[in-house]
């Protein structure tokens, strides 16, 4: 497996490298720390010159990195550190398409706002090819905690499928759930009471509940020659709410969650679940795009 960190010398680029390295298996793992930096220009003031200017982003080249494989060096991962030159975002982009998974940081060291993630993740968890780990708070020494959504489409098995290859999870917590989706019921409460009062309305939230049970109990049977102690869960509400108030309450590691390139008028509204997880989980989020 080969696993591209990337960083940039920001707190959250170091929390994600702990992430990722805690989160990886330590053996079998070619791994790679990234660094880019900005393209040379001439400075804007004269108090310094080109050669002034360029021997102090080589310094800070040098010291990111070193910091970078002293980080990874701790958590037991033997890494190679690389600098290429130009736009992170393009520079990432391009050479995560050679690795099976890329690791970096919620938000870079330029990002103005404390939610969310910066310009480099966010154009990563939308238009990267592979996996992409938008790597938050490290796991601590306890069983990481993972939680999986599971809803039954390409995406949701592709993403159990990445848990199994990419991380280590016999030691771990695992927990499928699946949201049946309220979203589009009545909104007036007097109708959706009617709803749920009348044979009609019970006969549909009894098939949806059915369908949920099957879904997860295939997903269970997927991994449980990795990992047998998998818990389950139904909830009902919007998805992406109840999936980052599920990895909230539970104190989660990590989530796991499929993504698509859908255009339907549904995800043209709402938005991609697996973007708004990525955008406001308080835990690490793998996204795992289906090839279209």
């Amino acid at each position: 497996m080969r696993v591209l960190f990337t960083t940039d010398g920001s707190q959250e680029a170091t929390a994600a490298l702990r992430a990722g390295c805690r989160l990886l298996p330590t053996t079998g793992c070619e791994a790679h720390v990234l660094y880019v930096s900005p393209e040379l220009r001439a400075p804007k003031s004269g108090k310094i010159t080109r050669r002034e200017y360029q021997h102090r982003l080589a310094e800070e080249t040098r010291r990111i990195l070193e910091q970078a494989k002293k980080v990874t060096c701790e958590e037991g991962v033997d890494a190679l550190t690389l600098c290429q030159t130009g736009s992170a975002a393009s520079v990432i982009m391009r050479e995560a398409e050679d690795y099976d998974l890329a690791v970096l940081g919620a938000r870079g060291r330029n990002a103005r706002s404390e939610a969310g993630l910066g310009p480099v993740a966010s154009r990563l968890v939308e238009h990267a090819t592979g996996c992409v780990l938008v790597g938050r708070e490290p796991p601590n020494d306890h069983q990481p905690r993972i939680l999986v959504p599971v809803d039954g489409s390409d995406g949701s098995e592709q993403a159990l499928d990445a848990l199994v290859s990419l991380f280590d999870i016999e030691s771990a917590e695992i927990k499928l759930l699946h949201v049946v989706e309220t979203l589009w019921l009545p909104a007036d409460e007097e109708a959706g009471a009617g709803l749920a009062k009348n044979s009609e309305g019970r006969q549909l939230v009894a098939e949806l509940r059915r369908e949920a049970e099957e879904l997860l109990n295939e997903a269970r049977a997927r991994i449980s020659q990795h990992h047998s102690g998998v818990s389950t869960s139904i909830r009902e509400g919007i998805p992406a709410n109840e999936i980052l108030t599920e990895a909230d309450q539970g104190e989660y590691d990590l989530v796991v969650v499929g993504a698509t390139n859908a255009t339907d008028m549904k995800h043209s509204v709402l938005g991609s679940v697996s973007s708004k997880i990525a955008w406001n989980a308080p835990c690490s989020v793998l996204v795992v795009r289906v090839p279209e």
